[in-house]
């Protein structure tokens, strides 16, 4: 029986347009250009590489605005056989906990996964929260930085680095990975495959497909509030050495002592 992967991914600005709607403190994502969460883009690679080694099937699936569509062709585009699509106004605004609980109720309607992948974090917000969440919520281990991983008889063995840790870990599946930058090469999108995933058909999850949970409410159930957006600036004192070049070598020591810098090179022996 064919193993089922899901790779979570999300749609971000590119860095080159990022902007900030002060007055809700949310990021402005109509009119500019949209891309794949860079990080992402290994997890994507991760199931492609797992479907081609073990005959997988690879869902990709996003939450977003209906525009978010693009990053899951485009991820159709790189090889996988299923995209969806959770997107309804009910969802707008929602933090990492409103997230969560959404994405949940989609894989209460999955049902039937081995694997969820995604990345580490985004380069529009960058909390890295949703992949311990998530893990919490449905109740399956979460297994990060690993570099080596195998497959048998439902089990899956990997190898990572924690901290000063080297671990080999054996656990049964379901699980969710979270993958990092540059855990593998993400492959190019070929023009053959970009024609096939504009053929394909996106499926869509919305408020109504969850049976309306009252819970579920990214502008005014999510805890997370914008208190203030300001841009930070950081200034560094300047000092301006004045005399001759030796007077400023002198001068330069003082200060570095002044500021715990004892150690001063005098360049004799």
């Amino acid at each position: 029986m064919a193993l089922k992967i899901v790779v979570l991914i999300k749609q971000v600005p590119s860095n080159d347009n990022l902007e900030i709607d002060k007055s809700t403190g949310t990021i402005l994502r109509d009119g500019i250009e949209n891309i794949i969460n860079p990080n992402d883009l290994y997890s994507i690679e991760l199931g492609l590489n797992l479907k081609e080694k073990y005959n997988a099937i690879v869902s990709i699936m996003t939450m977003g605005p209906p525009q978010a569509e693009f990053a899951l062709r485009e991820g159709l585009a790189m090889g996988a056989d299923h995209a969806i699509l959770i997107s309804d106004p009910k969802f707008s605004y929602s933090d990492t906990f409103q997230t969560t609980l959404i994405l949940k109720e989609a894989f209460e309607i999955i049902k039937d996964y081995d694997i969820i992948i995604c990345g580490s974090q985004t380069s529009d917000s960058s909390t890295g929260q949703v992949p311990f969440q998530l893990s919490e919520a449905l109740e399956i281990p979460l297994l990060t930085d690993i570099f080596t991983l195998e497959i048998e008889n439902h089990i899956i063995k990997c190898h990572r680095n924690f901290g000063h840790e080297s671990q080999n870990i054996e656990v049964e599946l379901p699980i969710l990975l979270r993958t990092v930058t540059n855990f593998n090469n993400p492959r190019f999108v070929s023009l053959s495959g970009i024609k096939k995933a504009f053929e394909r058909k996106i499926q869509i999850f919305d408020y109504k497909t969850f049976n309306f949970p009252k819970y579920i409410d990214g502008y005014t159930k999510s805890p997370t509030k914008m208190v203030k957006i300001e841009k930070v600036e950081i200034k560094r004192k300047n000092n301006i050495l004045e005399g001759s070049v030796n007077e400023k070598i002198k001068s330069l020591i003082q200060i570095m002592k002044e500021n715990g810098i004892n150690n001063v090179y005098s360049g004799q022996k």
